[in-house]
This record gives structure tokens, sequence and C-alpha cells, in this order.
């Protein structure tokens, strides 16, 4: 029954998360679950999504300004443009013709 319980609030917390993301980070083509998008349209209106492409080339121009004036050593910039490429790869799947 406890696990039962922790499965049901660890749902509703990535659910209200979701919907959190949706409200103030919405971004187009991302996945956005039926409950979340429900959830976050109780409060309000839901913005616009914004292109994704945008957004990570903005991350990925700061980490390399970062790089260059030191901030970051290569292995960290190696490992954060492994994080941005899997998070477009999330937001936008590549789609491949059968």
């Amino acid at each position: 029954m406890l696990v039962l319980l922790f499965v049901a609030v660890a749902y509703a917390v990535l659910i209200a998360l979701h919907a959190w993301t949706i409200r103030h980070h919405r971004l187009e083509g991302a996945y956005e679950p039926r409950a979340a998008r429900w959830l976050a349209a109780r409060f309000g209106p839901l913005p616009p999504p914004r292109p994704a492409g945008t957004v990570l080339a903005r991350r990925e121009a700061k980490a390399f300004d970062r790089l260059l004036i030191g901030d970051l050593d290569p292995a960290e910039y190696r490992a954060l443009m492994a994080l941005l490429a899997a998070q477009d790869a999330v937001e936008r799947p590549l789609r491949v013709p059968r």
C-alpha cells in the first residue's frame, strides 16, 4: 500500500512539473502529457509554443562563449553539448520516411 501511495505521489509531482513547464517554457514539438496540458489550462490560456531551435541555439552559443573565455573546460563543454543534443532529440525527434 505504501508503494502504491509513493507511485501515485510521484506521478502527481511529475504531472505538476510538466504543467509548470507548459505554462512557463512551452516549446514547439515538445511532448506534453494530456493530464499536464489539462492542468496547465486550468490556470488560464496556454501560451503559444516557442520554436525549440532558438532556445537550444542560444544555450549552445552561451556555452561556446563560456568555453572561449575559460569558464568551461573542454570536458565540461562536451558534456553540456551532449545534454543539449539529448534535449534536442527529445524535443524534435528525427522522423525518417519509411
